[in-house]
């Protein structure tokens, strides 16, 4: 390998464990999915898209996140979404996928939540010999909690393709400990729990993850206000799957120089490097490698941690963790 500086994170086995698979889907197959089903756009071409996608906070990027959503409407469309994503993520070197997928988003009187599934599940088939992936289950915070337990319920029939169920959206006035029905109901029924905190709510709100027994948190940046839940986080080994591009997209830090993943890293944190809605946010996995090195100076070394942490973090069984592990190692030697 050549000095990190000029490392082509391409070839990084790597993971990406914080991704909306309704977050990938790009302005292209947007603008074409919504010929193909008659939906008026507010944008002229896909360039003015790209265009808008400069946002001020979360709520303006939803607000066009919600919109995209209405472009998927047929068993195909879910079909050539989750298969581009795959394949893109593929050529990028992305080996291990954990993508969050919301049915709640979906009319189902358009396509049944069956025929959505089944789209989904087949491109993740088609391609598990590129690309190893996990479907998991998300709702919305800024519903309620009752509507929260009947997506968990409605997607039963599917729990043997399912590892996770987590939660997202606004975050600020939906604190986790609001969900803690639901939560429990996800372990009850053998799932491991994931929660989006800290990303523009505060460290409280990670602290409350925490509680609740949370096995993996998105984001979490707020945690570095707070250097005693830091420590936690560390002994306890609690991932925070963040996303430095999203970030700075959303102004959650001004700039990435002043993303608090470096310092977490050094302190013992398992903190990992994701995309979470990479067509929105104009970075997908190696872009957020390559922007996050560039901004923090990351050394080998730290790299190295970074990408094993992502291993760490997945919902992997260990035998599968430990080839992971050894192609990471080959391509970033130890110091």
């Amino acid at each position: 390998m050549g000095p990190e500086s000029c490392f082509d994170f391409v070839k990084l086995p790597k993971t990406d464990l914080h991704v909306h698979l309704e977050g990938t889907l790009e302005p292209e197959m947007l603008f074409r999915l919504a010929g193909r089903n008659h939906i008026p756009l507010p944008w002229k071409s896909p360039a003015m898209l790209r265009e808008a996608c400069r946002f001020r906070d979360l709520a303006g990027f939803l607000a066009i996140y919600y919109k995209g959503c209405e472009v998927l409407v047929t068993e195909q469309d879910f079909y050539d979404l989750a298969r581009a994503y795959l394949e893109r993520a593929a050529a990028d070197g992305v080996v291990h996928t954990e993508f969050y997928f919301n049915p709640q988003l979906f009319c189902r009187e358009s396509t049944p939540l069956a025929a959505i599934m089944r789209a989904i599940f087949c491109a993740m088939d088609e391609m598990r010999d590129r690309i190893s992936s996990f479907y998991m289950g998300t709702v919305m915070r800024t519903r309620p909690v009752e509507e929260a337990l009947r997506a968990l319920d409605e997607l039963a029939p599917w729990y043997d393709r399912i590892v996770a169920f987590g939660m997202g959206g606004a975050e600020n006035g939906n604190p986790p400990s609001r969900f803690q029905r639901y939560f429990d109901a996800c372990r009850e029924r053998g799932f491991r729990t994931c929660v989006h905190a800290g990303e523009e709510g505060p460290a409280a709100y990670v602290r409350e993850a925490v509680a609740l027994g949370i096995d993996r948190i998105d984001h979490g940046n707020a945690a570095i206000q707070d250097p005693e839940l830091v420590r936690l986080l560390a002994e306890r080994r609690i991932p925070l799957t963040m996303c430095p591009i999203s970030n700075l997209r959303l102004n959650v830090v001004n700039e990435l120089s002043g993303h608090p993943l470096k310092r977490m890293l050094s302190r013992g944190v398992c903190v990992t490097v994701n995309s979470d809605d990479p067509a929105y946010f104009l970075g997908y996995a190696s872009d957020n490698w390559a922007a996050v090195h560039r901004a923090l100076d990351l050394s080998g070394a730290e790299l190295r941690q970074l990408a094993l942490n992502g291993v760490e973090a997945s919902f992997l069984p260990e035998a599968r963790k430990a080839v992971l592990r050894e192609k990471i190692k080959r391509v970033l030697p130890s110091a």
